[in-house]
């Protein structure tokens, strides 16, 4: 049907006097409109300000109830907890309830301890698991794979790893042959996702090895921890060939007995340095034992998730001079690390 009758009727001497007709709406005063806008603004005011206030009380009040347990292995009471704050701190919030929230002075004064609670209860969490997974060895690789793959955040772990590694596929034209992970502590499921990923990529199965470079992919494991390192160990070995290529070392993150200059990249925990002064003389030294051009990845975190891990900033003046930043990844979905990746300057 063609358009041109409409036009004609709206342009018709009738639909003028229709056009022209009175308004059947209240009049409209312009200071009664900008008393409601006034209005809907105070009204979304309070709703952040009681938004803002029920967050402070939960991250507050899960740091009491999380003091007076008698342990952190996990069980029910630890578990809902700690798994109700990561869902609290894992929404999505106006940046200025964010704000209104991290500069509250009770959250400000029990934030490195919560911090300091939660690195501890995952340590926990992840021992309790390796030994769950380990009582299947008998049964072979296989088994222990399947428990493996039982751990409650795996999947988080596989959506973690692939982020990262297309953050370091976008930093690099060649895919790294040789990873080092500081702070991989008793269950390094980031090192075995990463390994795994390393060796089915078609980018890495296609390509021909360069003169002198590491034919398979290498994963070394860094921790202080002489017990997570046993564990780490432990559940590679018992992975069979799943576990191949995996490697380990006790030694502190500063500590100048692993020459780092062979790694195509380094990797340093969210749990490696609990500030950002911390982190900031760790990556220095990691970084100083790096080759130039390699990269450093570097976990960190953003909005509410900063209950739960320190936030790093990598433009500071003395990074900036060893360090060129490349990609910053904040996710909005269950994965809680953002990811940034630096390349080491000459």
């Amino acid at each position: 049907m063609s358009l041109l009758p409409s036009w004609l009727r709206l342009g018709s001497p009738n639909r003028k006097m229709e056009l022209m007709a009175p308004c059947p709406c209240e009049p409209h005063d312009s200071l009664t409109i900008v008393e409601k806008t006034n209005i809907l603004q105070d009204q979304l005011a309070d709703a952040k300000s009681r938004k803002s206030q029920w967050l402070v009380r939960t991250v507050l009040e899960t740091h009491s109830e999380l003091l007076e347990l008698p342990n952190l292995r996990p069980g029910p009471a630890i578990n809902q907890l700690l798994g109700n704050l990561v869902s609290v701190c894992s929404e999505i919030h106006n940046q200025d309830i964010v704000d209104k929230v991290l500069t509250n002075p009770g959250v400000q004064g029990v934030l490195p301890s919560l911090r300091h609670i939660c690195a501890q209860a995952e340590s926990c969490l992840e021992l309790h698991w390796v030994e769950q997974i380990l009582q299947g060895r008998d049964q072979g690789p296989e088994e222990v794979l399947s428990r493996l793959k039982g751990f409650p955040y795996y999947n988080n772990y596989e959506e973690l790893t692939r982020l990262e590694l297309c953050a370091i596929l976008s930093a690099t034209k060649t895919p790294p042959s040789k990873v080092a992970f500081i702070g991989s502590g008793p269950l390094p499921l980031t090192s075995l996702c990463l390994l795994q990923s390393l060796k089915q990529d078609a980018l890495v199965t296609s390509m021909s090895p360069a003169p002198g470079t590491q034919a398979e992919p290498v994963v070394l494991n860094v921790d202080y921890d002489e017990a997570a390192i046993a564990a780490s160990r432990s559940l590679c070995l018992a992975l069979g060939e799943h576990g191949e290529g995996m490697e380990f070392i006790c030694a502190e993150a500063t500590s100048p007995a692993k020459d780092l200059s062979e790694f195509d990249v380094v990797y340093m925990a969210a749990l490696v340095g609990m500030s950002q002064a911390e982190k900031e003389g760790i990556m220095l030294q990691v970084v100083g034992r790096m080759r130039k051009g390699a990269l450093l990845v570097v976990r960190s975190s953003w909005g509410l998730r900063t209950c739960l891990y320190p936030e790093v900033d990598l433009a500071t003046s003395s990074l900036l001079k060893k360090l060129e930043p490349c990609v910053v990844v904040h996710p909005y979905g269950q994965v809680v690390n953002s990811v940034m990746v630096a390349k080491v300057r000459g």
